[in-house]
């Protein structure tokens, strides 16, 4: 019995994760495991999503565009948490611009980045102090995630596991023992990746 309410809770899940997704703030309500039924999926920047080894030809870190767009078509929400100057700008939208602003001006790709998958979801420092590995820009994600299990994907490991004690599931990139990122299956069944 209790494989067969697994399974319908898998389906269920699925289902819902596969259709278009509204904001993270609309988040479906926990499985009957009491485990998120949704995920918000966060990035670092620079050298998980964006190849910075030659900063003046900026391009995405490779299968990076790929992934995005697979996350994009199912339907996760999907955020950045990076570490950008706060002089950048007193809030995170201004610090945001000036990131975009930043990476299009090095950008060697023939489409521009796809900014447009994340949103407002662009976490930034306020001040020095919130540097990750520092917790406070993941606790921002957490409270960002709206409910759903928040996923921090990076290629430093002082961030990943930093994000992983502030509660979110990390995944280190650029292992070469692993895939690159975090295979699709395991963001869209939470509950079955314990």
């Amino acid at each position: 019995m209790k494989l067969l309410a697994r399974l319908a809770a898998v389906a269920l899940t699925a289902t819902t994760l596969l259709s278009p997704a509204g904001p993270a703030s609309a988040a479906e309500p926990a499985s009957d495991q009491g485990v998120p039924a949704c995920s918000v999926v966060w990035f670092d920047l620079g050298d998980t999503l964006v190849d910075t080894s030659d900063r003046a030809r900026l391009t995405y870190m490779p299968g990076a565009l790929r992934y995005l767009r697979q996350l994009h078509h199912t339907g996760v929400p999907m955020g950045l948490i990076t570490n950008v100057p706060p002089s950048w700008g007193t809030t995170d939208a201004e610090r945001a611009e000036a990131t975009k602003e930043y990476i299009a001006a090095s950008w060697s790709e023939a489409e521009p980045f796809v900014w447009e998958y994340f949103g407002d979801r662009i976490l930034t420092p306020r001040g020095t102090e919130e540097y990750k590995p520092a917790p406070a820009l993941f606790q921002r994600g957490i409270e960002h995630s709206g409910g759903c299990r928040a996923v921090f994907e990076g290629e430093n490991p002082d961030e990943v596991t930093a994000a992983s004690a502030a509660g979110m599931r990390g995944y280190q990139i650029g292992l070469s023992d692993q895939p690159a990122y975090l295979p699709l299956h395991r963001v869209l069944l939470p509950f079955l990746d314990r």
